[in-house]
């Protein structure tokens, strides 16, 4: 490509109810790699994230539905939160102005090896969207001590029959060797009337498979930390074991079900939660070398926690306690339910600043 070629713009959207940390390093590592603008979606009030990021060059800070829902169901707030998500990113998509936009969480990060624009450059103009293959974090040490740390883990597609060689029992938690999603994400270009879904674009709002045709990122892969500390992860599992909507269940595969099933059986045995994570997410050293021997771990700084520093300073804090208590008061009406439900408490697996 002609070095005088104007390389795409391209931007990440998400949105977002989490504490204000892991927002600012969304927000301060997708600026760091090239996204020309980071739109997020407060999915309630958190004055302290919006404090935080407003502002900030690139940053497009809203909240769901403050444009009334307009183009919902009679304009009504969508129960499911991957409904939410869906009706946001395709809003972003409508009004952003940018050439390609990335739709994922708040706990996900592009990481590409070299300018991401670059990959969008070489997409035909057939191409609708680039599918970001995953990378789960999973930890090293049972105490960790910094937020972001550990090694990445990708998707082992004969799992089924090998898996158990590495995990043993353990592997019943894990769909295709990781313990969240295996699918991607997706960076869609932009055009009139598409439409954002979880994983993948759509042609139409009631789509509910994918039918616009794509490649693979030959440069990118999605860094997925599912849990950014036990809490996180315990947290996360008890209330998707605990939500109840209307309609269609939301689809989950056996081995999360499973999850979700055994930190409700644990809820009141804080070290059997404890145990549960590292079981999902851990890796003794044995496990994390034959992964390596396989080609399917990757090890070495992310750089999130730079960019979050060069951008907010001393603003942030990024240590996992501080990530723990400032957990435990955005998920206080969680906790409470939870409590008042099943006993749970949070204190035992609440990280502390001493961890060794």
């Amino acid at each position: 490509m002609p070095e005088t070629a104007v390389l795409p713009s391209w931007g990440v959207v998400a949105t977002i109810d989490e504490p204000p940390a892991l927002a600012a390093a969304f927000v301060a590592y997708h600026l760091a790699v090239g996204a020309r603008e980071v739109h997020v979606f407060l999915d309630r009030p958190n004055p302290e994230t919006e404090a935080l990021l407003h502002g900030v060059p690139g940053v497009v800070l809203r909240h769901s539905g403050d444009d009334g829902w307009v183009r919902g169901w009679k304009a009504l707030r969508p129960v499911r939160h991957e409904t939410r998500q869906k009706y946001n990113a395709t809003r972003a998509l409508a009004e952003a102005g940018l050439d390609w936009l990335v739709h994922c969480d708040a706990d996900e990060f592009v990481h590409p090896q070299r300018s991401f624009a670059l990959d969008l450059a070489s997409a035909g103009p057939e191409k609708a969207w680039i599918k970001l293959e995953v990378e789960e974090r999973c930890f090293l040490r049972r105490r960790p001590r910094a937020l972001f740390e550990g090694a990445f883990r990708s998707p082992w597609p004969d799992f089924e029959e090998d898996g158990a060689e590495i995990y043993g029992d353990r592997a019943r938690f894990l769909n295709r060797g990781v313990a969240a999603h295996s699918a991607g994400k997706s960076c869609t270009r932009a055009a009139e009337g598409r439409v954002i879904g979880v994983h993948y674009p759509l042609a139409h709002w009631d789509d509910s498979r994918n039918t616009l045709p794509y490649r693979p990122s030959y440069n990118a892969r999605l860094r997925h930390f599912d849990g950014l500390t036990p809490l996180h992860y315990i947290l996360k599992m008890l209330r998707r074991a605990t939500t109840e909507v209307r309609g269609q269940p939301i689809p989950h595969g056996a081995p999360r079900l499973a999850q979700m099933a055994a930190a409700a059986r644990r809820v009141r045995n804080p070290e059997g939660l404890a145990r549960l994570w590292w079981k999902v997410l851990g890796l003794r050293k044995p496990e994390a070398e034959a992964l390596e021997a396989r080609g399917m771990l990757t090890r070495g700084d992310t750089g999130i926690e730079a960019t979050v520093t060069e951008l907010f300073g001393a603003r942030v804090d990024l240590s996992p306690a501080a990530f723990d208590r400032a957990l435990v008061v955005h998920q206080a009406e969680l906790i409470d339910q939870l409590h008042d439900r099943l006993g749970f408490d949070p204190a035992p697996l609440m990280l502390s600043s001493e961890t060794p």
